[in-house]
């Protein structure tokens, strides 16, 4: 047996769940049409959330800039600060956001569908696509059950969906996180130069969906490559230099075009200072807003400069001096944070907290109980996945950067969104080998009496 026959037959699944795949999911097409009906009851879940919850909706926040920004762009007016161009009529370079979720609900405004609810209805159906994404992946990583289980939590579970109809950043940072997932896989399965050109691509667009998601390029992208079997030291160098290359040719425009149109460098977003601003100052180290946000953080600075790069560099040296002044608090607030973020601290409040953001408060405690049963099954799936010897990193690889990120800036539900897929698919790991193991040991239970019957025939004999 060659070695990279060996590596194959070290991961390949027990022979029971094939078998409980052949039965549930029969073949290909079969498969493709359960993922069909899925996503349509996701687009449903998405639609009758934004119809018969949200609609109308408040048109405030980061809602109004994505929106405004995507039509501005579409009328050839570039990207800038779209609260100061409605509002003063004063055209000013901005990149407090990265582009992606803009340039995306760009697309149905270049068809004439500019409204904010034609823009919800279009994040809405971009969401329902990160079923898809999520059940190749399940399939992908533990077989077309665990695919099946994957697409049916992410079409209904909360955290997968709460953001489409409040046109937030974080459905296109779901999408591509799931995108990002499944490249991984297929690169190490495969190992192939266009496997990690994808792994490159995913990388970019999560990177332009929320910045913070680019240490996916140090925590999932390098380890993975290099970590890559039964392939030479040249080779793995030769894909990584693939998966960078990718990567750095996709962000290059949006990099370049923010270091041609500001005072101050800045790569992809120019919103990191005032982001510290309102989460370091003595209402979120101590109180009831500990490890949140207040705007009275920012607002009680004096003069900010109005350039972006500038005010950007302010506040980002307002925030570290508080930081060094007050670092006796840090372990205590970073906990408090990364308690927001996972529901474990303070669920409650956080789900009141979440109401200015126009999440209603009910569905934000369903999405913290159904986090926590999704957590306990998805602890067994890290256990099944280290047993057959599945790296597990490009499913733990999210939530790792977006608890340190949580930790270091402030701590709120919608942060953890782009790991809401790692959730989804450790949990369906953990069900489907539940269900792999529940019905092997019906079907032995059921061959038991046959076989007492064949031994007493032939006793007879």
């Amino acid at each position: 047996m060659s070695v990279g026959e060996r590596h194959r037959h070290r991961h390949r699944r027990p022979a029971q769940d094939e078998a409980v795949g052949t039965v549930i999911t029969g073949n290909r097409q079969r498969w493709w049409i359960a993922v069909a009906v899925l996503t349509a009851v996701a687009l449903a879940v998405r639609l009758g959330f934004l119809f018969g919850w949200l609609y109308p909706m408040k048109i405030a926040g980061d809602a109004y800039y994505y929106h405004h920004a995507a039509n501005m762009f579409v009328d050839g007016r570039g990207w800038p600060n779209p609260y100061l161009l409605i509002d003063r009529n004063e055209y000013l370079a901005d990149a407090q956001h990265p582009p992606l979720t803009s340039l995306l609900l760009a697309v149905p405004s270049l068809f004439g569908l500019r409204s904010f609810v034609d823009h919800q209805v279009f994040s809405c159906l971009l969401g329902a696509t990160s079923v898809v994404v999520v059940g190749l992946a399940g399939r992908r990583i533990a077989g077309p059950v665990t695919g099946l289980i994957a697409a049916a939590i992410a079409a209904v579970y909360p955290g997968m969906w709460l953001s489409d109809a409040l046109l937030m950043s974080e459905t296109p940072a779901i999408g591509s996180c799931a995108l990002l997932i499944l490249a991984s896989y297929r690169l190490w399965d495969r190992r192939r130069p266009l496997d990690a050109v994808r792994v490159g691509a995913a990388l970019a667009a999560a990177m332009l969906a929320r910045t913070e998601l680019a240490l996916l390029a140090l925590v999932l992208a390098t380890p993975l490559v290099l970590r890559l079997p039964t392939v030479s030291w040249a080779h793995r160098l030769r894909l990584l230099g693939a998966c960078g290359a990718t990567c750095g040719l996709l962000i290059a425009p949006w990099v370049g075009y923010n270091l041609s149109r500001f005072e101050e460098p800045e790569l992809i977003s120019s919103g990191l200072g005032v982001t510290l601003a309102v989460t370091h100052c003595d209402t979120t180290y101590h109180g009831g807003q500990l490890g949140w946000w207040s705007l009275d953080c920012a607002t009680s600075l004096p003069d900010p400069p109005a350039e972006a790069s500038r005010r950007d560099r302010y506040y980002r040296e307002a925030a570290l001096r508080y930081i060094r002044a007050n670092s006796g608090r840090l372990p205590v607030v970073a906990a408090a944070r990364l308690g927001r973020t996972w529901a474990v601290y303070r669920p409650w409040q956080q789900a009141w907290f979440d109401t200015l953001e126009e999440r209603p408060q009910t569905v934000s405690r369903i999405g913290s109980v159904s986090l926590w049963s999704l957590g306990v099954a998805g602890a067994g799936g890290v256990v099944v996945l280290w047993r057959r010897r599945v790296p597990v990193l490009p499913l733990l690889a999210t939530p790792i950067v977006l608890s340190l990120a949580s930790m270091l800036i402030y701590g709120t539900t919608r942060f953890r969104a782009a790991a809401e897929p790692s959730v989804v698919l450790l949990a369906a790991v953990g069900l489907g080998a539940l269900l792999s193991s529940v019905l092997a040991r019906r079907r032995r239970d059921m061959s038991t009496p046959t076989r007492q019957t064949n031994v007493l025939l032939d006793e007879h004999a």
